[in-house]
């Protein structure tokens, strides 16, 4: 495990990369989803980029196929690296449909896990509802990522206003940190909405939010944009190169490199 910001303890030590702070990161976090891996997957990250990484999302449900031997070993070996997990996906939205969301945190905890998402992907939600349950896994003893937005919908950006509205409810609500999905901002539309972005970084700490980005010019965008310490939502693929981004090795201009000697 990396244990030296400028990574010293790793091959070609002359070769200067810029500071990142080491795990537990406050700042600078990178996510990535699990959508069912097997154990083998696991391994195969952890081992490739797993000091590189802070946070697994638990995603899409496809844990409530899956037995509960098998998860907690998952969880374990995430553990050992000092990454986090955090169920997120459709089976949390369907358990507030059916009025079972306390019992879900409950399971969440006990699993061993850190944190939940609270997202409308698959159903609609009031504010409110959102705001309610955010609290209830908070007082679950659990981190809170409530998510800004509604996959499917890039209406969802029309209203700067509400934007920020419902980011403060988050907050207010006990959130740990606010993500902003991709959907609406830098995929499924002809250009980024990078005006927006700025607006938003502008108006919060963006040590408290998560941006969603896909592919590498968002990845680009946001890192040489808001600086090394923007927290990312990525792919397990893109590790390593958002990783080079945040070391201004990997750019493309000569003044994103650590060109200079100091001879």
């Amino acid at each position: 495990m990396a244990s030296d910001p400028l990574l010293q303890d790793k091959p070609f030590s002359f070769v200067r990369v810029a500071p990142r702070p080491i795990k537990p990161r406050p700042y600078g976090l990178t996510l990535i989803a699990d959508r069912g891996w097997g154990m083998n997957r696991v391994d195969d990250v952890l081992e490739m980029a797993g000091d590189y990484v802070d946070w697994v999302k638990m995603g899409i449900g496809a844990f409530r196929l899956q037995d509960e031997e098998f998860l907690l070993r998952k969880i374990a070996a995430f553990k050992k690296r000092d990454v986090k997990i955090f169920f997120a996906g459709d089976v949390t939205e369907a358990a507030m449909l059916q009025g079972v969301s306390k019992e879900f945190y409950a399971e969440v905890k006990r699993l061993g896990a850190d944190g939940v998402e609270v997202s409308s992907a698959q159903v609609s939600m009031s504010l409110d509802d959102k705001c309610n349950l955010i609290k209830m896994a908070k007082d679950a003893g659990l981190d809170v990522v409530g998510e800004a937005g509604q996959k499917g919908k890039d209406s969802w950006t029309n209203s700067q206003s509400y934007i920020y509205k419902q980011t403060e409810a988050f907050f207010e609500a006990g959130a740990w940190k606010v993500l902003f999905q991709g959907e609406g901002i830098t995929e499924g539309v002809d250009d980024n909405k990078e005006d927006l972005l700025m607006n938003i970084a502008a108006n919060f700490d963006i040590k408290e939010l998560i941006f969603q980005a896909k592919d590498g010019k968002s990845q680009g965008w946001y890192i040489s944009t808001l600086g090394n310490g923007v927290n990312l939502d990525i792919d397990d693929d893109q590790i390593i190169d958002v990783e080079l981004m945040r070391r201004n090795i990997r750019k493309r201009n000569l003044f994103g490199l650590i060109a200079s000697s100091g001879t």
